[in-house]
């Protein structure tokens, strides 16, 4: 092989790695995992949003799974993914949670990159049965939602790596407590520290950034919410989300649309912080 055959095989190769990664379809996407209760499922309603709030997102997409309901497949995120009491309808539903606030904030963080959120959540369940990790390998020993949730993450990351697309998960929003109140702060903390550690080792991501949100204190929370602390404050790749401040639709359980996109933006705060202490070690 002559210098200049080589030397034009080199060039056209490099262009083509060029080209390959400057192509949108090719970026390396943000993923996140979404869990929890139904103050992550989301009982906001949409109707309060803004027409802007609720148009498509060109920069985020959206897996979301509540059997027996699905968004089949990925689709652009907007609010809507949420299934509320009594719901019978389709999705987009009239209900959102977090993420709509969540992909405003770290949007603005980070303009340049894509996102995907793979969301899992439903009301009413406990850290105690229906997130239950149990033992490894076995499922008749694990809860109903944790297998519901890492089959939903391997379906998601399948179809990311089947449509040729890189990514990488950055992070897992968690946010249950109400069906736990009357559990102590002690048992409580150590089924966060179970589940945190099995969902890392499920996921395959080792040092998985966790952050965590208080649920809103109605004065019958008291054991929960100090072992949401305790645990965010033990695990050095995990934050804590205040409630501080934000309000309930109803008798001081599920926030309200406002609350909603505020609690949103707070736990992209988090996790931006967390990403990078995890970063600097």
């Amino acid at each position: 092989m002559t210098s200049l055959l080589r030397y034009k095989i080199m060039f056209r190769l490099l262009v083509a790695t060029l080209l390959l990664n400057l192509t949108p379809g090719f970026a390396e996407i943000d993923v996140y995992l979404l869990a929890g209760q139904s103050n992550m499922d989301g009982r906001g309603k949409v109707e309060k949003l803004t027409e802007k709030q609720c148009r498509p997102s060109k920069s985020a997409e959206i897996f979301y799974r509540n059997p027996p309901h699905a968004s089949e497949g990925w689709q652009p995120l907007q609010p809507g993914y949420s299934i509320a009491p009594k719901y019978k309808g389709g999705l987009p539903s009239p209900t959102f949670g977090p993420e709509i606030g969540f992909a405003e904030a770290i949007g603005k963080a980070a303009p340049d990159r894509r996102f995907a959120f793979i969301k899992g959540s439903k009301g009413g369940t406990s850290l105690r049965r229906d997130w239950k990790p149990g033992v490894k390998g076995q499922p008749d020993t694990q809860g109903e939602r944790y297998r519901y949730f890492i089959e939903t993450v391997k379906q998601a990351t399948e179809a990311l790596a089947a449509s040729g697309q890189a990514f990488r998960i950055r992070g897992l929003l968690w946010h249950q407590g109400e069906s736990d109140s009357k559990a102590s702060a002690e048992a409580h903390q150590k089924r966060l520290v179970e589940f945190a550690a099995r969902l890392r080792e499920d996921v395959g991501v080792p040092d998985l950034p966790i952050v965590v949100g208080q649920v809103f204190d109605n004065g019958k929370r008291d054991t929960v919410r100090a072992a949401l602390r305790t645990f965010s404050e033990a695990d050095p790749a995990c934050g804590l989300v205040t409630v501080e401040g934000l309000t309930t639709w109803d008798a001081g359980t599920h926030f309200d649309a406002k609350s909603q996109l505020l609690l949103g933006e707070r736990y992209a705060e988090a996790l931006l912080e967390v990403q990078a202490a995890t970063e600097e070690r």
